[in-house]
């Protein structure tokens, strides 16, 4: 009986108990812990970028050309154009030679240059500057400035402005073209046509040059590529005097008209 009386009061007294218990703490959630970004103290260093790569550096190189070494030979004369640079990436060393003679009479021009190179082109247009020297009389040195290369593979141009050490200002433009006579690429056989011409700003007695255009020189070489650096030629070669330069010549008993049968080699490597 007292079993049944103690059970009976606990079951009453079970629903009091569940009123005081504080459902607020079961409902309201664990704080959470503020945000705070990492200082920079704190951050884990970045990872080391990637070590760069070194910029290929231009190997050296030199190359020669052998643009002109011909004979003339209803002239009995023989004429030349060699020239080569050296140098590494942009900047190269050009060095050039030219002249002409008799076999039986000796050289009548020789001239040399050396000049500073710096292609603007990626077909192979450089501007150049330098010094000419005129090694046989009247001997002159000149400041030399101009550009001279390809503008496209078969199209080679040239345009120089010459001063010389006594104040003679003379220039010169040309141009040639390589055609190759044939679309495939084992034709050998090239046209190259050839145009230039001179220029006086004054009176040069002593060089026999008149103020203006003093010269001009159109010809034409067919060649044969024997091998990459080797070719023969043949071809015409007519040059005329102008103007007050053509007057000095006739005065001095000279023609200023010539046209000549020319044979040659023309060489690079």
């Amino acid at each position: 009986m007292r079993c049944a009386l103690a059970l009976l009061a606990l079951l009453a007294a079970a629903p009091a108990a569940a009123q005081r218990l504080a459902y607020e703490d079961v409902l309201t959630p664990a704080p959470r812990l503020a945000y705070r970004p990492m200082t920079v103290a704190e951050a884990p260093p970045p990872p080391p970028p990637p070590a760069a790569e070194a910029a290929p550096q231009a190997e050296p190189f030199a190359e020669f050309y052998g643009d002109r070494m011909e004979i003339f030979p209803e002239g009995n004369s023989y004429a030349w154009d060699l020239s080569a640079q050296i140098g590494n990436g942009p900047h190269r060393l050009w060095l050039a030679s030219t002249g002409s003679g008799l076999f039986h009479g000796g050289a009548d021009y020789v001239g040399a240059q050396a000049l500073y190179s710096h292609p603007i082109l990626a077909a192979g247009l450089a501007v150049q500057a330098g010094v000419q020297r005129d090694f046989l009389r009247p001997r002159r040195t000149y400041a030399v400035l101009g550009l001279q290369g390809n503008v496209t593979d078969p199209l080679y141009v040239g345009a120089f402005g010459y001063v010389s050490t006594k104040g003679e200002v003379t220039g010169s433009l040309y141009a040639y073209y390589d055609w190759r006579l044939g679309r495939e690429a084992r034709h050998n056989f090239f046209l190259q046509p050839y145009a230039g011409v001179d220029f006086a700003a004054d009176d040069v007695p002593a060089l026999g040059l008149g103020r203006g255009a003093t010269a001009l020189e159109l010809s034409a070489r067919l060649r044969y590529r024997i091998a990459e650096p080797f070719a023969p030629y043949v071809g015409i070669s007519y040059e005329r005097l102008l103007g007050r330069t053509a007057r000095l010549a006739r005065l001095a008993g000279d023609d200023p008209d010539s046209t000549a049968l020319v044979l040659g080699i023309r060489s690079y490597f």
